[in-house]
This record gives C-alpha cells, sequence and structure tokens, in this order.
C-alpha cells in the first residue's frame, strides 16, 4: 500500500492549480464541445418552439450514468442586428424525446471530443442544425443569465462584444433526464458563432 505524505498531496494540489483543472478529465476523454458554423446561427427567445441550432440543445438521458458539467460557452455576434436584452440557459425535464414531451425531435450531431479524431464519444445527445422543437418555455425555465446584448453609449447601435463565459466547477450540472438550451428573452434575427464545451463525469 502506497502512503501519499501532505507535502506530496500539496504539491499535487498545487499543480492541479497551475495546470487546467479540466487537464484530467480532458485526458480522460470526458470533454466534448458542439459548435455551430462560423457565420453563426440565430439565439431563439425563451418562449420559443423551434430551436434551430442556435439553441444549441444539450440532452442528458436519464440512462446515460454520467452528469454533463459545462466548462464554458463561447458566444461571438457573427452578423445581422440583434435586440436589446439577455442570453441564457433554459434547463428542462426530459425523460425521453417524443410526442407529448418536453421535446419532440432533435436533430442530433456528435460533439467533439477534447482530444480530436480519438473516437471517444458523448453520452449526452447535442445538436448544432436543423429540427429541435420542444413545447414554449416558460420564464421559470430560465435558469441563469450568461450575456446581454446591449447599447453603445451614445448612439441607437447595439455593440455586443465577444463573450466567453467560463463555469466554476459544479456550477452548472445537468443530471439525467434533463435538457437545456440557450435562449434570449427578446426575439433577435442576429446571428452567433457558438460553442459549448462540457464534461461528462460517472454518477
Amino acid at each position: 500500500m502506497t502512503t501519499v505524505t501532505i507535502e506530496q498531496r500539496q504539491f499535487e494540489e498545487l499543480m492541479d492549480r497551475v495546470s487546467s483543472r479540466h487537464h484530467a478529465d480532458i485526458m480522460a476523454g470526458r470533454a466534448f464541445s458542439q459548435a455551430t458554423t462560423p457565420l453563426g446561427l440565430a439565439i431563439p427567445i425563451y418562449t420559443a418552439t423551434a430551436l434551430g441550432g442556435g439553441g444549441m440543445p444539450v440532452w442528458n438521458p436519464p440512462n446515460s450514468g454520467i452528469n454533463v458539467e459545462f466548462i464554458s460557452l463561447n458566444a461571438e455576434r457573427a452578423s445581422g442586428v440583434t435586440a436589446f436584452g439577455a442570453y441564457g440557459v433554459m434547463v428542462r425535464k426530459l425523460d425521453a424525446i417524443a410526442t407529448g414531451q418536453v421535446m419532440t425531435a432533435m436533430a442530433e450531431v456528435d460533439p467533439i471530443n477534447a482530444m480530436p479524431f480519438s473516437g471517444l464519444k458523448s453520452k449526452a445527445h447535442s445538436s448544432n442544425a436543423g429540427t429541435n422543437t420542444v413545447s414554449a418555455g416558460v420564464a421559470a425555465d430560465f435558469m441563469r443569465s450568461l450575456f446581454a446584448s446591449v447599447p453603445i453609449i451614445d448612439t441607437t447601435a447595439v455593440h455586443v462584444s465577444p463573450t466567453k463565459i467560463v463555469f466554476d466547477p459544479d456550477e452548472l450540472i445537468i443530471r439525467p433526464g434533463t435538457l437545456a438550451y440557450l435562449a434570449g428573452t427578446k426575439d433577435s434575427v442576429a446571428l452567433y458563432a457558438l460553442t459549448w464545451m462540457w464534461k461528462e463525469t460517472p454518477l
């Protein structure tokens, strides 16, 4: 039996802080990403029933055996006029994609492992394009605001800076039987280049 000294443990903790806090999960093949076309897609309003690809839905099925833990979201406006408002995450209970459920259709697109070409597959289901249909959401489903489109000072133009949201560990965990997707507080025709990144940790 190997004994770990206090000094060794402190050294390992220091290395964890100095290096990526997700390094072990990435090396274990548990980190994934999903991205839109670089030309961008529209983020739907929170009451929308057609999410398109801009909703970037991620569903953790009831039998997945994992938690989906979001690591980061990149959001850059690619083109189009956006409305003043906020964008955030909708979170809804979903046992199956079927008639009568919160989600009735998902155009699944395989996420990319953080070690590309490794052949490692995600246990979550997600999409970045196509037909993704849900029942209309309500304000209570809008779990967290992430970023906003705001007016430039002294003009009527709208400005959105490149945005990267980094989630602290255990800050946004999508448990089995849960659907998460992006939504806005207003309708907008602006197109955003989006990238979700998450890790999948065993229960």
